[in-house]
């Protein structure tokens, strides 16, 4: 038997695709939730300079935050909500029940309970040892 050998994958290799494949096709054997389908939204200006982005992966229904991040010099402008709002936008339209991401900062609860977002689990010493808050949100089929 040949040796095996566990590593990270390197910049620029092909594994990923490789991995979506397979546990897309193990997904359709077998009817249970495997393929995660990452999704990148990309906030630019006029002259497309990038602003921000917020990265998301939908499996089985759910679409998950995974990042969202915003240049520092064009903070506070509403560009995070921008993307929030897009999100869930673009996971209805790939057929997700319910959206969902991790914060650790409730700065904004008052403006995310305004348009049907919850917090659904409160977690202490969960990422970096702080208290991180699960927050979700139904979402209706598009029509």
């Amino acid at each position: 038997m040949s040796e095996l050998t566990i590593r990270e994958m390197e910049q620029g290799e092909e594994f990923a695709d490789w991995f979506a494949d397979l546990t897309q096709r193990e997904e359709e054997a077998t009817g249970v939730a495997a393929f995660l389908e990452e999704h990148f939204l990309i906030l630019s200006n006029e002259i497309g300079d990038w602003i921000g982005g917020l990265r998301y992966g939908v499996r089985g229904g759910v679409a998950q935050v995974l990042e969202i991040a915003v240049r520092e010099d064009e903070r506070n402008r509403g560009h995070g909500h921008r993307l929030l709002l897009a999100f869930e936008e673009r996971a209805r339209e790939l057929g997700a029940h319910l959206a969902e991401f991790w914060t650790d900062d409730l700065a904004g609860e008052a403006e995310l309970l305004v348009h049907d977002w919850r917090r659904v689990m409160r977690r202490d010493g969960y990422i970096g040892d702080r208290t991180w808050y699960l927050m979700e949100k139904p979402l209706a089929p598009v029509v």
